[in-house]
């Protein structure tokens, strides 16, 4: 066991490096000093590894998000909290974002349907709007709809913040209160 979990150390050290396009097998091995049949022995493929740590990334980035939604006290609160919170953890780790959303999306990584309300990272946010609609708070919008505006608005800031220099951290937190804010204004009126 302890083998594997030096794979998966050394593969996120160098996802982070090198991000996706210039991650491989090989590599891990070159790096642990084994064989790439010994890697190969642990992880089906390529994608089977990358899974794994993105698997462990998205874990430490839902803990996060549930975080940021426990201290906050009522719907609205907790949607901006977690918008904070999603921001802190790109700008805090942009290479580990970058590969989480931005660099290869076909991994399978995104939840899909309604695989979303039991996804660790969107669970948390599909709770926090399924509260805000109970409340009254979506206009027209159903739960998932009301959801995607909301992750949609927060990501661009976050890609904003982590693939240009057209943001720094303190406009990133700046941006995405300021699209939080309306978003949320613009469900209750739409």
């Amino acid at each position: 066991m302890r083998l594997r979990e030096e794979l998966v150390t050394v593969a996120e050290r160098l996802l982070q490096e090198n991000g996706y396009a210039g991650f491989s097998l090989r590599q891990v091995a070159e790096e642990t000093g084994y064989t790439p049949t010994t890697v190969y022995r642990h992880f089906r493929d390529r994608d089977d590894l990358l899974q794994t740590v993105l698997n462990t990334w998205f874990a430490k980035f839902a803990a996060v998000l549930d975080a940021a939604d426990r201290e906050a006290t009522n719907p609205h609160g907790r949607l901006i909290a977690q918008g904070q919170a999603y921001l802190r953890f790109a700008v805090q780790h942009p290479a580990v974002y970058r590969v989480m959303f931005l660099e290869r999306m076909d991994i399978g990584v995104l939840p899909t349907g309604e695989s979303f309300r039991e996804d660790p990272a969107f669970g948390v946010l599909i709770r926090a709007v399924q509260a805000l609609h109970d409340a009254g708070l979506t206009g027209r919008h159903d739960v998932m709809s009301a959801a995607m505006m909301i992750w949609t608005g927060i990501h661009g800031v976050a890609a904003m913040a982590v693939c240009s220099n057209m943001l720094d951290d303190i406009g990133a937190e700046r941006l995405g209160r300021l699209a939080g804010e309306n978003t949320l204004a613009g469900l209750r009126h739409g």
